[in-house]
């Protein structure tokens, strides 16, 4: 489903962004990945997801999110994630909702953040 492309260095070679590859077999049909965010405190990771058109509606970018949020979380280590969408974006807001992101209120004009910190995460119960 998808291949790490790698980071992108910054001047803060501290915070680098973070894209990773959509495949569908050997073709990319898109990126998603981590920015870093000028929103709120400019501290924050922004996710972000870009599929070619002819992939569309077909639950890539929803399960492309997911793994990026599950790699923010799990190896980047993240307390939180954002993400700006656009005011005209349903489809990008139904997704956040759907990952448990949480409306946060205004951010760069045009847009609505989104939020998800590392404690509101799903917990998956290991049974033996």
């Amino acid at each position: 489903m998808w291949e790490f492309v790698g980071t992108l260095p910054l001047p803060d070679e501290e915070h680098p962004h973070h894209l990773f590859a959509i495949m569908e077999g050997q073709a990319s049909v898109g990126v998603a990945g981590l920015v870093r965010s000028q929103a709120l405190d400019g501290s924050d990771f922004e996710l972000l997801c870009a599929l070619r058109s002819e992939v569309q509606g077909r639950g890539f970018a929803k399960q492309a999110c997911q793994l990026v949020m599950t790699w923010a979380f799990d190896t980047a280590k993240l307390e939180r994630v954002i993400a700006c969408i656009g005011d005209g974006n349903d489809g990008a807001r139904a997704i956040a909702t759907k990952l448990g992101m949480t409306e946060v209120g205004s951010g760069p004009p045009g847009t609505t953040v989104y939020i998800k910190d590392r404690g509101k995460r799903k917990r998956v119960s290991k049974q033996g």
